[in-house]
């Protein structure tokens, strides 16, 4: 019965990723219509499965990350307003060096009418917490990745699917796509929050463990750490892992108390976030490259700004993560 279950999973999983098929053979995702395409994972377990997809265009979004960095001549800035924005990253994590870094040159750019205050490593609350608090705009500006998009666009799951991107090439095809921007846009639509920029590429992941994990049959019943995404836990139960959702600011004591064994997450956050103490064992997976995103709430965004003010933002936004990725 298990079995069965895990093949349905990952068959309704299969039905995203072949969405996604057109995008990497070099089509565009943007247009209407219905394409059958085969999506083939490592482990031989997706299927392809016949996808339609009906997108809208996205204007206000599209192209974010092809924004010149430089700022109008003589542009002004002001009123002067001081924003918020809250990240998960450790303090020495390179993502909050680089949020820290978007925050330098939005003052410096706006001759010091914009100022950012960042409260990194969960000091806001959990990622959930803080994209409520962004929707109801009691923060203005999150640092995040990208599955967070998923809890208001289901089709954006699948850039993020196991074995869909192999390399950053893949998913920056994804990122630059229609099919994503079209995604971004019903995500702003659907829960009153913007993708300003989704340039911020990341590392591969790899899966930090307490015990040794050398084939399929060592990975059956190891709790292991994921975000509370429904595909990823999905994903990971599939291939006999006890996926058990925890919350990033909270992965560390887990794995210490032994509430998990593993964790899944990006090469870099093993060391920055501590989790090479508790894990013995560190695995590459090369199966999933995805970005960071820098979420906004649209309310305010689109109607408290003036535009040089949002021209700006999003501009310093976009060069950040191109630190980022850099890092």
């Amino acid at each position: 019965m298990k079995k069965v279950q895990a093949r349905k999973r990952l068959m309704s999983l299969a039905v995203m990723v072949s969405m996604l098929a057109l995008v990497l053979s070099g089509c565009s995702g943007g247009n209407s219509g219905t394409s059958t395409s085969t999506a083939a994972a490592s482990t031989s377990v997706a299927e392809a499965s016949t996808a339609t997809a009906d997108t809208s265009a996205a204007e206000d979004t599209a192209g974010a990350a092809e924004t010149e960095t430089e700022p109008a001549a003589g542009a002004d800035y002001g009123p002067a307003i001081e924003l918020t924005m809250g990240s998960t990253g450790a303090v020495e994590d390179i993502s909050t060096k680089s949020a820290q870094y978007f925050t330098e040159i939005v003052e410096e750019k706006s001759g010091g009418a914009i100022k950012i205050t960042l409260y990194p490593a969960s000091q806001l609350g959990a990622a959930t917490d803080q994209m409520e608090m962004l929707a109801t705009g009691a923060m203005d500006l999150f640092l995040e990745a990208n599955f967070m998009a998923s809890y208001g666009v289901n089709n954006i799951k699948a850039s993020s699917t196991m074995f869909c991107t192999r390399s950053k090439e893949d998913y920056r095809r994804i990122a630059e796509s229609d099919y994503f921007w079209n995604c971004a846009e019903e995500f702003r639509q659907n829960t009153g929050m913007r993708i300003l920029c989704n340039n911020w590429f990341r590392n591969s992941t790899a899966v930090a463990s307490k015990n040794k994990i050398e084939s399929l049959d060592d990975c059956q019943g190891v709790k292991l750490r994921v975000p509370p995404v429904n595909s990823t836990v999905d994903m990971f139960n599939a291939l006999g892992f006890n996926a058990t959702p925890v919350a990033y600011n909270e992965t560390l004591i887990s794995m210490q108390q032994g509430v998990v064994d593993a964790v899944w997450c990006t090469e870099d956050a093993i060391w920055t976030m501590g989790f090479y103490e508790p894990a013995n064992y560190v695995y590459e997976l090369n199966a999933s490259y995805d970005s960071m995103f820098v979420y906004a709430n649209d309310d305010w965004f689109s109607n408290s700004l003036t535009d040089a003010q949002r021209e700006l933002i999003q501009q310093c936004a976009v060069e950040a993560g191109e630190y980022y990725t850099s890092l």
